[in-house]
């Protein structure tokens, strides 16, 4: 199991992202995705929008070393 520091608001998004992706139900993804929208509302867009990237690629990195 991977212990992950939350360091700053970015990191929060970043990673309420990945989660609401890979939740194993529909609720556990719907609350990330509450965690998610209320955590944006406290950056700037263009900030939402690398979060929005990084969660794409770590996604992606997981499931090519998967």
């Amino acid at each position: 199991m991977t212990t992950l520091e939350i360091k700053s608001p970015t990191d929060a998004l970043t990673l309420a992202l990945m989660l609401a992706v890979t939740a194993k139900t529909e609720e556990q993804s719907q609350e990330c995705l509450e965690y998610a929208q209320e955590i944006a509302t406290t950056l700037k867009p263009k900030e939402v929008e690398i979060c929005k990237m990084a969660a794409e690629v770590a996604l992606e990195f997981q499931k090519e070393i998967s």
